[in-house]
């Protein structure tokens, strides 16, 4: 027996853990939805971006905390770089879909949807995240992040704006890129860095 919930959304399949599906019983009605929350949506917009553009690199985490949720995702090109605008706009387009509302900066209150999202056969999906955000980049500290800030600097090379950060690297570590940002990774991130940029 599966044990993922299996559903078509948009045309487009997804599996999410079978506790996400929910049954609620008001006096004699049942109402039966699914609930999003971040971590399912999280894993939504993951599968939509594995699924559709395997070749790209995806990240999606998701957080609570009082008075809410989010869920962020980074994508990028196998070398940090980003990704195409139309391929983007297309992942893009979940936050539109999945996010619980939208903060109205005029009023200063956050005005939550008001319509219903169903699944192509008809079960009603609820509970949403407040946020939703999708970046073109590497997520931070991936060696995707730090292979695109390689290149970066390497196409830079010559730039006015980057000749203290050549002297340092020069002087302090030995013209090593790679050895001048061990500070901000983990020692796991500067193991597997190590096989990309020495």
């Amino acid at each position: 027996m599966s044990k993922k919930l299996k559903f078509s959304l948009n045309g487009q399949e997804f599996q999410l853990p079978l506790n996400s599906y929910t049954e609620q019983t008001w006096g004699s009605s049942v109402e039966k939805y699914i609930h999003m929350s971040a971590k399912n949506c999280a894993s939504i917009i993951k599968q939509f971006v594995k699924k559709n553009y395997p070749e790209l690199k995806v990240w999606a985490g998701s957080d609570v905390y009082s008075g809410g949720s989010s869920v962020r995702v980074s994508v990028c090109n196998p070398d940090g770089s980003e990704v195409d605008y139309d391929v983007f706009k297309s992942i893009s387009q979940w936050k539109h879909i999945l996010q619980g509302g939208n903060f109205n900066g005029m009023e200063d209150i956050y005005e939550y949807r008001e319509d219903k999202l169903c699944t192509d056969n008809g079960m009603e999906l609820k509970y949403f995240p407040s946020y939703i955000f999708i970046d073109n980049k590497p997520k931070w500290g991936s060696v995707e992040y730090w292979v695109n800030q390689y290149n970066e600097y390497k196409s830079n090379i010559n730039n006015p704006d980057y000749s203290k950060q050549r002297e340092i690297m020069n002087e302090k570590y030995n013209g090593s890129f790679l050895e001048m940002n061990k500070t901000y990774m983990t020692k796991k991130e500067y193991e597997r860095c190590s096989l990309v940029l020495s």
